[in-house]
């Protein structure tokens, strides 16, 4: 098969864009196309959220419309881990910013806040993905321990499916954390999440608890959970 071929290159100082005229249908491991005489190849990386508009702009070419690409998927693996590494930090960062000013807030029981929105909100918005970030603040001690507190609090309380058990799962890890107020908040957060499978952390953190006002909440939630399992 004959093939006219240009070559784009510069897009994002990474990109070697091919397009092939020939007729009919073509189906690669890159690119699906359809019911059309003109297909984009992708031959090294590109980003996934601007790489059609990035096409069809450079390219100038009429026979190359938007309605023709039908499925786009990237086989480079390296590609995928960039893209993924690009989302941690844009998600980093915002949380980041998100425990900075939440150092400046007064937190008061029952009420919500600027943090415990835009909190909300990330988790929302990122998923599993906004929990790993946030038990990197939190296990590493990265933000202060107030912050900390109020957002171990929230992370019990959020209606997301999605990331239930990865919020689970940082509530039962941070029992164990060296702050009292970041075990306090873990308390809080298990209490409001009321999940029976917290016991065995709750028992183990219980026989540990050095505070005795932190031991006692903590027998309260576990009578809590008893009840429900």
């Amino acid at each position: 098969m004959n093939y006219d071929t240009t070559t784009l290159t510069g897009y994002d100082n990474s990109t070697d864009i091919t397009i092939a005229t020939y007729s009919d249908r073509i189906r690669s491991a890159n690119i699906v196309i359809s019911s059309t005489k003109s297909a984009v190849i992708l031959t090294s990386k590109a980003k996934q959220f601007t790489f059609i508009q990035k096409v069809i702009g450079a390219t100038k070419d009429p026979k190359i419309e938007q309605n023709t690409l039908t499925y786009l998927k990237y086989s480079e693996n390296s590609t995928q881990h960039e893209l993924n590494n690009r989302c941690s930090e844009i998600i980093y960062s915002e949380l980041e910013t998100l425990f900075i000013t939440g150092k400046e807030e007064y937190f008061e029981d029952g009420f919500e806040s600027n943090f415990s929105r835009g909190l909300v909100s990330c988790v929302q918005k990122y998923g599993n993905d906004a929990i790993e970030a946030i038990t990197c603040f939190i296990v590493y001690e990265k933000i202060s321990p107030e912050v900390a507190s109020e957002a171990l609090r929230w992370l019990g309380e959020i209606n997301h499916a999605e990331s239930y058990k990865f919020r689970l799962w940082l509530l039962e890890r941070s029992l164990n954390c060296p702050s009292s107020r970041v075990r306090d908040g873990a308390i809080l957060g298990l209490s409001y999440l009321n999940d029976p499978h917290a016991i065995t952390y709750l028992e183990q953190a219980i026989e540990q608890e050095k505070i005795i006002e932190l031991r006692e909440d903590m027998k309260q939630v576990l009578a809590q959970l008893k009840r429900e399992s």
